[in-house]
């Protein structure tokens, strides 16, 4: 077997080293960037490269590239300490659900806006004496005509605070084994 780098991705490396060198420069360095770097203004400008979905399918607006080439960029933008974290929670997690589980309505207003690097997300998932076990989750969420009424609390939810949107998991029944009955909704931050 060939274990060698593609031409292409030594390229792709190489430019990524680039991009990640001027961040730095523009932005200041952030150890662990991916929770830790947030610039709105870098995950535009990530946008511009393709770099947000790049491995997600093109018929949703993704640019259909194999895993590895993700890797390379994510490798050096991390390791140059370069600010991803506006984009990241979108581009790893959030698109990729939308993708798979999302109805076609929820794609249309959301994908489009992660990929552009326009929207921010955090993940409401630790709880007060539960942290990230989600079996020991309490935040509920009940139906109320079309609505989710949500009672609970979260913690560390990592940049909350300028996020468009919460990725919030919570328990829709309490029937059945401590995992079933999660559900996953979205929640406009600025949701009074």
């Amino acid at each position: 077997m060939d274990f060698a780098w593609t031409p292409e991705q030594e390229q792709l490396r190489l430019k990524a080293r680039a991009v990640a060198t001027s961040a730095v420069e523009r932005y200041g360095r952030h150890n662990d960037s991916w929770i830790n770097g947030y610039s709105k203004e870098f995950a535009k400008e990530m946008a511009s490269h393709g770099w947000i979905g790049m491995t997600w399918p093109s018929e949703y607006g993704g640019g259909g590239r194999p895993a590895i080439e993700r890797l390379i960029v994510g490798e050096e933008l991390i390791a140059a300490g370069a600010p991803v974290a506006a984009m990241w929670f979108g581009d790893r997690q959030m698109g990729p659900t939308l993708i798979t589980y999302g109805r076609p309505d929820q794609q249309a207003e959301f994908l489009p806006q992660i990929l552009s690097g326009e929207s921010t997300w955090c993940i409401g998932m630790s709880e007060p004496n539960a942290g990230s076990d989600l079996a020991g989750l309490t935040t509920s969420a009940t139906r109320d005509g079309d609505d989710w009424v949500i009672n609970g609390q979260k913690i560390w939810t990592s940049f909350g605070e300028v996020a468009d949107y919460c990725y919030l998991i919570c328990r829709t029944t309490t029937e059945g084994p401590p995992h079933a009955g999660i559900s996953e909704i979205i929640v406009p931050m600025n949701t009074p």
